[in-house]
């Protein structure tokens, strides 16, 4: 069977820590998260377009996340929670990290894969998307907090590619 690469804790903030440029603390979450209609997904695809893995993140770590990369104020993050949505500069800002993460799921020794969108929705989830979160060939669970911002929850599922 062929595996995407899973970053362990360690590697995931690692990478955060420097993408966003405050301290990432990522641990283990003690049991599986689950998620309300505002998960931001991300999708990524090998590079024959199979779909390979998505990753979820609550709508407070989306937040704090675009904030930090994009040099906001927390304020503002905190303001997107409290109005349960993000802007369109929160949006972009957090699609690249989506974007930059896709990195972590490769390795020499596994398929290349590339970020290609973002869903804030679960309403605009496909089938495919559907089936791997149902049936996930691997999947990590992570409570993710930056310093000076904020906490959130992250999931990354794999797809089963033959």
């Amino acid at each position: 069977m062929v595996k995407i690469h899973v970053p362990e804790p360690l590697e995931l903030g690692t990478s955060l820590s420097s993408l966003v440029g405050r301290t990432a603390r990522v641990r283990d979450a003690d049991t599986p998260h689950t998620y309300d209609e505002t998960v931001h997904t991300a999708r990524y695809l090998t590079r024959d377009n199979r779909l390979a893995a998505l990753l979820q993140v609550d709508l407070p770590l989306a937040a704090h996340l675009g904030a930090a990369l994009a040099m906001m104020p927390a304020a503002v993050a905190e303001d997107a929670i409290k109005q349960n949505s993000l802007d369109e500069n929160l949006i972009d800002a957090y699609s690249e990290v989506a974007n930059i993460l896709a990195g972590l799921l490769c390795d020499d020794a596994t398929p290349h894969v590339r970020w290609t969108d973002l869903e804030t929705s679960t309403a605009r989830l496909t089938e495919g998307d559907k089936t791997i979160l149902e049936e996930p060939c691997q999947r990590i669970d992570l409570n993710i907090e930056l310093d000076d911002c904020g906490s959130g929850r992250l999931t990354i599922y794999t797809a089963v590619l033959g």
